[in-house]
C-alpha cells in the first residue's frame, strides 16, 4: 500500500471512530459512531392523566442521567389535535424533533418526505445490539416500518379487552365472562335490566368491530383489487353487524351517547355490565370506580376464526428537518423509554404492552401475577392473535365514513347492508381520490 492510500484509509477510520450524529447506514454503508456533542430535543405527545405523569417522569430519569441530550415533552391535547398540529408545523417548515406518531399519520407525513430514517440510528455504536433488537417483539417492529424502512419506533401500544362487571355477572348468574361473541349477546341478554336502564353492553368503537371482521374471516380490502377497494360490505360484515343491530333492537345494548368517554363513564356508573376498550382504559376507570363494585378484565371475545385483536396506539417518529445530531439524540432517548427496565415500569404505570419479550416475562413473574386483569392485554403478545390494520395515509377519513354509517345502524335508521355499501363506496371514493 502506498503512502498517499495509506494516509487516505486511516483519515476514514478516523471518522469512523469518531462518529456523531451524521451518516446513513440504511443501504449497507458505513455504522453511525456514538453521538459525541449535546443536544436539544423537543418531544410533541397526545398522553393525558397517569399515562402523561408516567411519561414526564421517565423523560425526568433520562434527563438526569446523562448530560449529551435533554428532552423538552410539550403536550398537544388528544390524537387528532396532535397531528394537527404536526401538519400545520409541517406546511410552516418548523416541525417538532420528534412526536408520538399513530401509523396512518406517518404514513401522511412520509408523503412529503418529513420524517428521518431511523435505521442509521438503530444501528449506530450507541443503538441496539442484536439482542435488543430480537428482545422487541416482532408484531412491533414491523408496525414500525413506513414503505419498508423504520421511520418509527414503538412506544405506547395498546390492545383491546372486554371490562365486565362482576357483581352483575354474579347475580346474573354467569360464572365466567363470554369466550365468544355468542357467548357475550347471550349474556348481554341476561344482564340488561331495562326497568333500571342497564343494559349488557354498548355498540362498538370501530376498532372492535374491525377486529370482529377478521375474527368471523372478513376483510377490509380486498387485495386482489387494482386500486384497493372496499370488502368489508360483504356477506361476514353484515352479520356481525346485524348481531350488533339485533342486541340494540332487544334492548340488551344501545349506542353510545355522544358525550365524551360516554360508554366508558356508563360502565363506571354501573350502566352497563360489560364495556369493550383498551387495556389502558383501566388507568381511567379503577380511581372512579372505587369500592362501587368488582370489576375484571378479560380476552376480546373470539369469533368462528378465533380471537384478532388489533394492535394500536402510537409509535414515535423523528423528523428530517431537525440536524442529525438531534435525530440521534432523539433515538437515544427512545432507546432508553424502551429498554428493558423502562418497558416494565411503563407497563406498570399506565397499563401499556410492554414492549419487550424479557419485560413480559418479568411482569408476568411478580406484577401480572398478582395484578391478573392487567396482564390480559399483554397475553395477546404470546398468542399470534394481534394485527395490525393495513393503514394508509387517509386511513382517519376511511374511519370516519364507516363510524357514521355504522352509528346510523345502531342507531337503528338504517339497515346493515344498505349502511356498509355506503361506507364502503365513500372509503373506495376516499381511496381513489388519495
Amino acid at each position: 500500500m502506498n503512502f498517499k492510500k495509506s494516509i487516505a484509509v486511516l483519515s476514514l477510520a478516523l471518522v469512523l471512530a469518531c462518529g456523531g450524529g451524521g451518516g446513513n447506514n440504511s443501504s449497507g454503508g458505513s455504522q453511525v459512531g456514538a453521538l459525541s456533542k449535546k443536544v436539544e430535543v423537543t418531544f410533541w405527545h397526545a398522553l393525558s392523566g397517569n399515562l402523561q405523569t408516567g411519561l414526564q417522569a421517565l423523560t425526568d430519569q433520562y434527563n438526569s442521567s446523562q448530560d449529551k441530550v435533554h428532552v423538552t415533552l410539550v403536550a398537544k391535547g388528544a390524537y387528532s389535535d396532535l397531528r394537527q398540529a404536526v401538519l400545520t408545523s409541517l406546511a410552516a417548515g418548523s416541525p417538532p424533533d420528534m412526536a408520538q406518531c399513530i401509523e396512518n399519520h406517518a404514513t401522511k407525513y412520509q408523503q412529503s418526505n418529513a420524517l428521518a430514517d431511523l435505521t442509521p440510528y438503530i444501528n449506530a455504536a450507541d443503538g441496539l445490539s442484536s439482542a435488543d433488537k430480537s428482545d422487541i417483539f416482532p408484531v412491533m417492529l414491523n408496525d414500525a416500518k413506513v414503505a419498508g424502512k423504520y421511520y418509527t419506533f414503538p412506544l405506547n401500544k395498546s390492545t383491546t379487552v372486554l371490562y365486565y362487571n362482576q357483581d352483575m355477572f354474579t347475580a346474573a348468574g354467569i360464572s365466567s365472562p363470554p369466550a365468544t361473541w355468542e357467548d357475550f349477546f347471550t349474556d348481554a341478554h341476561k344482564l340488561a335490566q331495562p326497568a333500571s336502564g342497564v343494559v349488557g353492553a354498548e355498540a362498538p368503537p370501530i376498532d372492535t368491530w374491525i377486529s370482529m371482521l377478521y375474527e368471523y374471516g372478513g376483510k377490509l380490502y380486498d387485495s386482489t383489487s387494482s386500486p384497493k377497494k372496499a370488502a368489508f360490505n360483504d356477506a361476514t360484515g353484515v352479520k356481525i353487524t346485524k348481531l350488533w343491530q339485533d342486541a340494540i333492537k332487544a334492548g340488551d345494548a344501545r349506542p353510545v351517547g355522544s358525550a365524551a368517554f360516554a360508554d366508558q363513564v356508563d360502565f363506571q356508573n354501573a350502566k352497563t355490565a360489560m364495556y369493550i376498550s383498551t387495556q389502558v382504559s383501566y388507568q381511567f376507570i379503577v380511581k372512579p370506580i372505587g369500592t362501587k363494585f368488582k370489576f375484571a378484565e378479560a380476552p376480546l371475545p373470539a369469533g368462528s376464526s378465533g380471537t384478532k385483536d388489533e394492535m394500536f396506539g402510537a409509535n414515535v417518529c423523528m423528523f428530517s428537518k431537525s440536524s442529525q445530531d438531534v435525530q440521534h439524540g432523539a433515538f437515544l432517548y427512545v432507546k432508553y423509554l424502551t429498554n428493558q427496565e423502562n418497558t416494565t415500569t411503563w407497563a406498570k404505570t399506565t397499563s401499556y404492552l410492554p414492549l419487550r419479550q424479557s419485560a413480559l416475562k418479568t411482569l408476568q413473574g411478580d406484577f401480572y401475577s398478582t395484578n391478573p386483569s392487567q396482564g390480559v392485554g399483554a397475553g395477546m403478545l404470546t398468542k399470534g392473535q394481534l394485527f395490525v390494520v393495513p393503514f394508509t395515509a387517509t386511513f382517519d377519513d376511511q374511519r370516519t365514513a364507516m363510524s357514521t354509517e355504522l352509528n346510523n345502524v345502531w342507531l337503528l335508521t338504517k339497515d346493515p347492508k344498505a349502511a356498509l355499501d355506503s361506507a364502503a363506496n365513500k372509503v373506495n371514493d376516499i381511496l381513489t381520490t388519495g
